[in-house]
Parts: C-alpha cells; structure tokens; sequence
C-alpha cells in the first residue's frame, strides 16, 4: 500500500508537487481544471490510487449523465502526456535570448531614470513651464489699469458719472 507509512505519503506528495510544478510550463492551465491537473499529477505517482479514488468519487448512478471513468482516465491520459513531454524547464539560453528581445521591444521614455524618461520630462515641464508663462502674460494684458496713467484720461466704466439728466 502506498500510505503505510507518513514518509511514503510524504515522498508521494512531493513527487506529486514536482508534476504540477512540471504543468504550470505547459498550457495545460488554460486546458484543463486544477482538480485534473492533481489528479494527473497524482497519477503520475502513485496510478492505482488516484485510479481509485477517481473510480470512488464518480457517481454509479446511471439515470443522470455523468463522466464516466472511461472518460476521465482519457482526459487524465492526455494530461500525463501534456505533463511529461512539454512540462520541463526551458533552456536557460533561449530565456536569456527572450529577455534580450523583450528589452528591444520597451518603451524607453517609460522607463525611470532612462535617458529618453529625462528628456520627455525635461520637455513636458518645458511646455508646462510656458503654458504657465502664456496664462500669466494673458492675464496681465486683460488686467488693465482703470485709471490711465499715460493719457490722463479717466477710463468709464460701468457708472456714467457725468450724468446731466438731474436737472
């Protein structure tokens, strides 16, 4: 029996644990459920007792459609596959050659500190620097003195106060 003793189920689980590791490089996630990827984990270990439990879990009643175990071990089948023959570690030199490709393809005015980054901020505060500037002239050249200084003349307002309709 493979669970006689704690060590055994122990050595089991971690042999289990290094398939499922093994199926998170395969596309097996997009595929198929979490509970068959430990059931085909488990199968890859210890066959006759995940086929058992498999068999102890699926329903024996044959009025409702239900899977069968024909079905599952099928899909347990390909899954074991997937695992064993796509599930190992890439080639340190093909991950390198990737990153390299990879920092090719970024966006170098995004990245902090770059000096691409320094100069597109270095131009945005340029172009805010004088949208500040052109705010500020235009809000003096509306500003204008009620009481013109250079012509001595006194600028009307609202208020007419050379009014002559009292009399």
């Amino acid at each position: 029996n493979y669970l006689d003793s704690p060590l055994d189920s122990r050595s089991l689980y971690e042999s289990a644990l290094t398939h499922v590791r093994a199926s998170r490089l395969t596309d097996a996630e997009l595929i198929y459920t979490p509970s068959q990827i430990a059931l085909a984990a488990f199968a890859l270990v210890a066959p006759e007792l995940a086929s058992q439990w498999s068999k102890s879990k699926l329903r024996t009643d044959l009025s409702t459609p239900a899977l069968s175990v024909d079905t599952l071990q099928y899909q347990i089948d390909l899954l074991k596959s997937l695992i064993t023959s796509v599930g190992c570690p890439p080639d340190i030199e093909a991950v390198r050659e990737v990153d390299r490709r990879l920092k090719l393809c970024k966006n170098p005015e995004k990245i902090v500190g770059s000096a691409a980054y320094l100069a597109k901020k270095a131009e945005e505060e340029k172009k805010a620097e004088e949208k500040r500037n052109k705010k500020a002239n235009e809000a003096a050249a509306k500003e204008k003195d009620p009481f013109d200084q250079e012509s001595g003349k006194v600028t009307l307002g609202l208020v007419d106060y050379d009014d002559d309709d009292d009399e």
